[in-house]
């Protein structure tokens, strides 16, 4: 493969982004053992990286990249990643930590990409998008752009780039955007920060083939034919357990930090990392999905599980109102 593979780690005792990255690169290595890997992270976590040789030796070369010393670990993180870029050269393919790699990429050589691709954010139109009102709310809070007219709302979670200099001028406002919005709005998401930027450039990103970043919190539909999956962790906001996946659990990153290596039964997680969710695990729908970010299921939700007073009422109310239809359905027969 002729394209380069990119990551972003900015990394401490505190997470197990490390760990993820450990993860993304041998999965990656068992398709492209030789292939071009770089890793550009600050100084703190390059020296953590250069302390275990084992990850070392899956990384092609650690770039060390000066970011300001006042910025948290989210911000340098950011920072780092919506400069790549300018930091780098040459064709990239930007792949985020908290993935694993289940086939070959070598078709990203010759993706019929101009200059920047990406996979939509939740595998659809913008306007279909869960957080659709939200979200163009929210840029418009914090750019005073109105982006109801764009396509899609891209994951950067994967990113396939050119080098040229149109790509090195969108990352350039990206990244002031991205700045704009986390230290004078209190956002800190990059991906509003490049919704914004896509619109100032009349929307140039690219549909990425949706295979390239499977997002599997939220969508199931290109998990069997994956290259990528992408195990971000947004549903732990209302879901304290989860155990039905030693990905989304954090249980093999865990692992891994406790072993300081990737073991046969690591391996073997990483591998099969399709066939490792457990029972029980169930699809829900949209409209479940909804009901399942809710403020009503979260607060409800805790009160149910944190409080057996709490519980004992809410169960009795259910009945009620449970009850309730049963007698309203008999009548309108």
């Amino acid at each position: 493969m002729k394209t380069q593979i990119v990551y972003v780690l900015v990394s401490s005792e505190k997470d197990y982004y490390l760990e993820e990255l450990w993860v993304s690169l041998y999965s990656l290595r068992q398709f492209h053992p030789k292939d071009k890997v770089l890793v550009l992270a600050d100084t703190p976590t390059a020296e953590r990286i250069h302390s275990l040789p084992p990850m070392l030796s899956l990384i092609s070369e650690v770039k060390i990249i000066t970011v300001p010393e006042d910025y948290s670990g989210k911000f340098r993180s950011r920072e780092i990643k919506t400069s790549i870029r300018n930091l780098i050269d040459g064709d990239f393919l930007f792949i985020d930590t908290d993935t694993v790699i289940t086939k070959p990429l070598d078709d990203v050589d010759s993706l019929p990409v101009e200059n920047i691709a990406m996979v939509p954010e939740l595998h659809g139109p913008f306007k279909q998008h869960l957080f659709y009102d939200y979200t163009y709310k929210d840029v418009k809070r914090i750019f005073d752009v109105d982006v109801c007219d764009s396509p899609y709302w891209f994951n950067s979670g994967c990113m396939f780039v050119r080098d040229n200099a149109l790509t090195r001028e969108f990352f350039e406002h990206w990244n002031s955007n991205w700045k704009h919005s986390a230290f004078n709005k209190g956002n800190s998401s990059d991906q509003r920060a490049l919704l914004c930027t896509d619109k100032s450039y009349g929307y140039i990103i690219e549909c990425l083939p949706d295979v390239y970043n499977c997002q599997v919190a939220m969508s199931i539909e290109y998990f069997y034919d994956a290259k990528i999956v992408h195990f971000w962790h947004m549903r732990s906001s209302f879901t304290p357990n989860l155990d039905y996946s030693p990905y989304c659990s954090k249980a093999i990153y865990k692992r891994i930090r406790q072993d300081c290596r990737i073991s046969e039964e690591t391996a073997e997680l990483i591998k099969n990392c399709k066939s490792t969710f457990k029972t029980p695990s169930m699809l829900v729908g949209r409209d479940e999905t909804y009901f399942l970010f809710s403020r009503f299921y979260v607060v409800l939700g805790k009160a149910y599980r944190e409080s057996k007073g709490m519980h004992w009422c809410l169960d009795k109310l259910i009945y009620v109102v449970n009850l309730y239809y049963r007698v309203k359905r008999k009548i309108l027969r």
